[in-house]
């Protein structure tokens, strides 16, 4: 077993290198499988506004034909250790051992699909950035393995943060390459040579919005971006970011993370993601799709997402009666009776067709227009 600083060390450089979300998560568990072993495992990509799955590495998971009834399992049925419920607790890993009590028979998943797979110890990790669950990660042992112990699932909570913000900023390096449109999101590599800083590389729309950027410049870079870079050295090097607002009046988030530390021989890489600030809701194709009106795609969003009506009430500051009302028009309108054949319906008609056709996943964890390049 690998010492979890060196395995933590070693993924938090992964995660620095990563382009591509699966990539990283195949790159990343056989290193975290020297301190967590696991027998098959699957990593996930999650809309941070429903925290449904909108695809990911399932080909060191569980066999394929348990993967119909683990889906209509996950989004149409109430069970132990789901991801709505996992991205609203603390920690956000959890193993269904623990969650049962120790009796993991109790669930229907690990009845219908873990033990007919030959698994048994599961253990379950929401990958969170900002607050936003952007992917899943879930680890698998053998039935009649031990479970993870706390110390694995204080590891894998540990490296969760890392694996997130790359997930994130993976998302977003699709999303410039399949659309470079100049309002954004933009990204760029910075070049930091002691008190020098260059622009490397950069997108398109990372050029006209940090031309947009209303400071003073330092050899042409913005002194916004400038003073962002020297509090992320003297933090040490952990990620940094601000708000930011444009000459246009509009309000850009700007996030700055370290790409290769540097050494004795060569300068530091910094990336620079520039992206709109604005809020996180139910894609307008799901709203048109079925004559939602605005609030009522709010109230499906949440709920979807995991939350009471109490809850739903207390985030959109309405009254429960109101949330009801929404609730059984969004009901009457896609011909459901709960909330469980909401959330089923949503899935199985506008992400799991998505999926299938390949669609790319862009910087906002929705599907993007255009189709991946042939």
């Amino acid at each position: 077993m690998a010492p979890a600083t060196t395995v933590r060390d070693r993924i938090e450089r992964l995660c620095r290198s990563a382009t591509d979300p699966l990539a990283l998560y195949r790159d990343v568990v056989p290193v975290l499988d020297r301190a967590v072993p696991s027998d098959c495992w699957c990593g996930l990509l999650l809309d941070p506004a429903t925290v449904m799955n909108t695809g990911g590495y399932h080909d060191e998971g569980l066999p394929l034909e348990v993967l119909p009834r683990l889906l209509e399992l996950e989004v149409g049925t109430d069970d132990v250790n789901q991801l709505p419920a996992l991205a609203r607790d603390r920690s956000g890993v959890a193993t269904i051992h623990r969650r049962t009590r120790g009796r993991p028979e109790s669930s229907a998943r690990y009845r219908e699909v873990m033990l007919p797979a030959g698994m048994g110890p599961e253990l379950r990790a929401v990958l969170r950035d900002r607050g936003r669950p952007w992917g899943a990660l879930i680890l698998f042992r053998e039935s009649g393995a031990p479970d993870f112990t706390e110390a694995e699932v204080e590891l894998v909570a540990a490296v969760a943060p890392d694996i997130a913000a790359a997930v994130r900023r993976t998302l977003l390096v699709s999303e410039v390459a399949h659309r470079d449109a100049e309002e954004g999101p933009g990204m760029a590599v910075l070049r930091v040579d002691g008190l020098r800083i260059d622009v490397e590389l950069a997108s398109r729309a990372a050029r006209v919005l940090l031309d947009q950027m209303p400071d003073s410049r330092i050899d042409g870079v913005p002194v916004g971006v400038v003073m962002l870079v020297a509090r992320l050295v003297a933090a040490g090097g952990r990620r940094q970011s601000a708000r930011v607002r444009l000459r246009t009046g509009r309000w850009m988030s700007v996030q700055l993370d370290v790409l290769e530390p540097a050494d004795h021989d060569s300068p530091e890489r910094l990336s620079l993601v520039i992206e709109p600030v604005a809020p996180y809701e139910l894609a307008e194709v799901i709203a048109e799709a079925y004559g939602l009106t605005a609030r009522e795609r709010e109230v499906a969003r949440l709920v979807v997402a995991g939350n009471s009506n109490p809850e739903v009430a207390a985030a959109l500051s309405i009254s429960l009666t109101t949330v009801q009302d929404h609730l059984k028009k969004v009901f009457a309108k896609l011909g459901v009776g709960s909330r469980h054949e909401l959330t089923a319906r949503m899935f199985f008609d506008q992400y799991l067709p998505r999926q299938l056709s390949g669609l790319p996943v862009g910087g906002d964890g929705w599907y993007l227009s255009a189709r991946p390049p042939s």
